[in-house]
């Protein structure tokens, strides 16, 4: 199964860069265009796609960008792809020469940025807000000496236990585990994971719905099985009967009981 991770980076207000990273084709153009249909309705007038890693793309993903490009155009933007490789080149010059839409390609991401207005580039800090994510937190432990102290102090002078005893009390408490670090969920990671388990979640429908087809012609090919069979019964009785009646008239031959076929 064909898939597709978008990753986006915001460099201004105005300026987004999309990574692109699989195949871009009629079953993942969704997961693109979930991104790229709000963004004429935004802010955003210039888009930069990093095609770096796109190992492939036909014309349903390459027609999703263009309509975006024309959809910014109309913003006063443009949509560019930066890093493309050779067999995309081709398709968008194909493209070129069949529409009047042409994408603008550039070989380096700080060309494609300096087109859209952008000097200096850097990527920004993920904007997400920590405090409504779950954090672990670990509680610390009074030590077994502390306790043991602190036991001593509040009983009276005159039942105050031995040194030795108090030592060998302390020896046979037994030994608690070290404090685990505190666990931090990374945020920057959770589109990731979103992403991935949809991903997941598709690709076991598709091998649901595969497995019902594989049944489904299973079936098919048993009743046909079976019609054969009832009829290689059939012909099988048939054939039995006849041979029967053979038998039957050789065996009158033989015996001479048989009447001649002319008088």
């Amino acid at each position: 199964m064909m898939q597709l991770s978008v990753r986006l980076v915001p460099v201004d207000d105005t300026t987004l860069v999309i990574a692109l990273t699989g195949e871009l084709d009629s079953t993942t153009k969704p997961v693109l265009a979930a991104f790229l249909d709000p963004l004429p309705q935004t802010p955003v007038k210039h888009v930069v796609v990093a095609a770096g890693d796109l190992w492939f793309c036909d014309l349903n993903g390459l027609e999703l960008l263009a309509s975006t490009h024309r959809a910014l155009q109309d913003k006063g933007g443009h949509l560019a792809l930066a890093e493309v490789q050779p067999p995309l080149r081709r398709l968008i010059a194909l493209m070129t020469e069949q529409s009047l839409t042409a994408l603008p390609v550039f070989a380096s991401m700080p060309e494609a940025l300096a087109a859209a207005g952008v000097e200096e580039y850097r990527t920004p800090e993920p904007r997400v807000q920590r405090r409504h994510l779950p954090r672990l937190r670990t509680v610390p432990r009074a030590k077994p000496a502390t306790r043991t102290q602190s036991a001593t102090r509040t009983q009276p002078a005159t039942r105050t236990q031995p040194p030795a005893r108090a030592h060998s009390r302390t020896r046979e408490e037994p030994a608690r585990p070290a404090a685990s670090p505190p666990v931090e969920l990374d945020a920057s990671r959770l589109p990731t994971i979103i992403f991935e388990a949809r991903s997941l979640r598709d690709e076991a429908l598709h091998q649901q719905q595969a497995l019902h087809n594989r049944l489904t012609a299973t079936e098919q090919a048993r009743q046909q099985l079976l019609m054969a069979r009832r009829r290689c019964d059939d012909s099988l009785v048939a054939m039995r009967s006849s041979l029967s009646e053979a038998r039957s008239i050789l065996i009158m031959a033989e015996t001479g009981s048989a009447s001649p076929p002319f008088s």
